[in-house]
């Protein structure tokens, strides 16, 4: 197993979460204090160093010390690429909670039954379980390439800002030895790897933002072993098609003008070839998910500030499916689609949005419950995605429940799509597994 690492900031917290608030500031120029409380620097500034918290003094994010983290804690690994202001009042930054105390007074999660394979989570009628495997403790966000005879082998980034294979699924072992790191040893400032990883069937791709937003993708070919680094502000989300990546962000090394939007990195050939995909339908909005279905519909998402009574900052994420048949052309042209389109409808949108990811021929939900939950999982959601008659829009299906708990013993750290199955990652008293979820009967 890898030894002496790091505490990852892209596991102990969903990194470079921004707040309205700070974004606006970002896009506009405006002035005005950095932060008001320490919030407004996990938003601003993602996760702090390990050791380290922000606190807000004089209307400026300072760097202190912290008390070391209990060395039994997990990590979310989450995807999360633009809402979550950071720790639960409470929790130092970096730390992810030990697994909820319960319900009820005197019932403690350590009381309550745990499945060996979903914990405290129920999984209900229309889905199976098809398998499960350990997921290494350092390990945050994974993918599936596909291989030989329908294997596949499984990626993941590694508290040391590092990919490592994890072996072909469901023989699942952290590696030794990285494949490339996504931070290059060069960057001597505090770079905070997204909570993103994913690829388009013979590339890998993660990214890292700054403090400042600016940041790079980083590519790597597992053929030829070699990685090519590309400038792409405020690369929240991302995923990957045959011959393409997308990226949710804020520009891209060689396409002029910059601003919110999905970005495309073509990849057929080299040097690869950049544009502009889509811009979002709201105006003020910020960073969001992205998903790609197995009918190759993609979700890309955004989201917007809805303050609520209980947490000031909390925001709305929305998602919107756009088909193949009407992004293809504008990814080969290198036109820009406007995703307010009447083609391009409205899959979800919510306070409790958490993550989403890719489950057969549809997109799977995370949420929590409520504005101000960041941490915790209520329930694991899918909805369909269904090409219109004509190719061009998309129809979209019915919410149904995938997972759903009646506490917060376990949690949801990731969620990644493995061929028409989905992986989730559940942590609890137990440990941390990687569960295969199907439509259905196998």
């Amino acid at each position: 197993m890898m030894t002496e690492m790091k505490k990852s900031r892209s596991l102990s917290q969903v990194v470079m979460a921004v707040g309205a608030v700070a974004f606006g500031w970002m896009v506009t120029g405006c002035s005005g204090p950095e932060c008001v409380d320490r919030f407004d620097c996990q938003n601003s500034k993602g996760a702090p160093p390990e050791g380290k918290q922000y606190v807000c003094e004089a209307d400026t994010c300072v760097v202190k010390d912290v008390a070391p983290p209990n060395p039994g804690n997990g990590s979310d690994a989450g995807t999360d690429a633009g809402t979550e202001p950071g720790p639960d009042a409470g929790t130092d930054a970096g730390t992810e909670p030990e697994p909820d105390a319960g319900t009820d007074a005197g019932t403690t999660c350590a009381d309550l039954p745990h499945d060996a394979q979903l914990g405290t989570l129920q999984l209900q009628p229309g889905f199976t379980v098809v398998e499960s495997a350990p997921l290494p403790e350092s390990i945050g966000a994974i993918t599936a390439v596909a291989g030989a005879a329908g294997s596949y082998t499984l990626y993941g980034v590694n508290s040391d800002d590092s990919v490592y294979a994890l072996g072909t699924w469901p023989s699942v072992a952290a590696s030794t030895t990285p494949l490339y790191p996504i931070v290059p040893a060069d960057v001597t400032q505090t770079a905070y790897v997204n909570g993103y990883l994913v690829n388009d069937g013979v590339r890998l791709m993660g990214g890292y933002t700054l403090g400042d937003f600016s940041g790079k993708v980083a590519i790597h070919d597992l053929a030829s072993t070699t990685s090519t680094y590309v400038s792409a502000a405020g690369n929240f989300s991302a995923v990957g098609l045959d011959g393409a990546f997308l990226i949710n962000g804020l520009g891209l090394e060689g396409v002029s003008g910059t601003g919110l939007g999905v970005y495309a990195v073509k990849t057929q050939s080299t040097p690869f070839q950049m544009s502009k995909l889509a811009t979002f339908p709201s105006t003020g909005s910020f960073s969001g998910f992205s998903a790609l279905a197995t009918n190759k519909i993609v979700a890309l998402g955004y989201a917007y500030s809805t303050p609520t009574p209980d947490n000031e900052y909390a925001s709305t994420n929305a998602l919107r499916a756009v088909s193949p048949d009407t992004y293809t052309p504008a990814l080969t042209a290198g036109t820009t689609l406007d995703l307010s389109g009447a083609n391009m409808p409205e899959v979800y949108s919510g306070l409790d949005l958490r993550d989403a990811a890719g489950f057969g021929a549809g997109v799977a939900l995370k949420r929590s419950s409520g504005s101000a939950d960041f941490t915790n999982t209520r329930d694991v959601a899918r909805i369909a995605l269904t090409p219109t008659q004509d190719g061009l829009g998309v129809t979209v299906g019915q919410l149904q429940q995938v997972l759903t708990q009646a506490n917060t013993c376990t949690k949801v750290v990731t969620m990644a799509p493995l061929a028409e199955d989905l992986l989730v990652g559940v942590q609890d008293k137990n440990g941390r597994r990687l569960v295969r979820l199907h439509v259905g009967t196998p």
